[in-house]
């Protein structure tokens, strides 16, 4: 599966403070979405269009938008 990196996302956690790394890439009909902290490993998930859709409304709703 050929992926293409979208964006890298740097950030510090609202909770521990560690920095962390969020990644975006896509490949054929999915999204890649990985999450990671510097002292706490890491996750990555594919999500079809559909999920990210509702992710994406979850986080609208979460930021009151």
């Amino acid at each position: 599966m050929s992926m293409k990196e979208i964006a890298t996302i740097r950030f510090e956690d609202a909770d521990t403070g560690d920095p962390g790394v969020a990644v975006i890439r896509t490949a054929a009909r999915v999204v890649g979405l990985a999450l990671s902290l510097e002292s706490n490993g890491d996750i990555e998930v594919f999500l079809k269009a559909a999920d990210c859709e509702r992710v994406i409304a979850a986080l609208q709703q979460a930021l009151g938008k």
